[in-house]
């Protein structure tokens, strides 16, 4: 059985870990009650926000959203790699209880 490289589900859980929060952001502005716990579960570093709360467009908030969306990325990428050597065992053990 040919399983996935390793390096496709880090691409996978980066560009997850990008759109998820870009596609949360666009809604912000048209649905502004979407700050609930589907955001907080999709986008777990979207708490490091409040920071920025007073602060508008200037520099300091952007660097905070930025920092917020680089760690959903880790984070996205981190359960994808999990999953995937979890998936890896499971193919091996399999492969080798049918070889017996």
């Amino acid at each position: 059985m040919r399983f996935v490289k390793l390096r496709w589900i880090l691409l996978a859980g980066a560009t997850l870990g990008v759109l998820v929060p870009a596609t949360f952001l666009m809604l912000a502005k048209h649905y502004h009650h979407l700050g609930t716990e589907r955001e907080l579960v999709l986008w777990p570093s979207a708490v490091m926000l409040m920071a920025t709360e007073n602060h508008g467009h200037d520099i300091y908030a952007l660097g905070v959203l930025a920092c917020s969306i680089l760690l959903n990325v880790l984070y996205y990428s981190i359960i994808g790699t999990l999953i995937w050597c979890i998936g890896r065992v499971l193919a091996a053990a399999i492969s080798f209880l049918r070889a017996r």
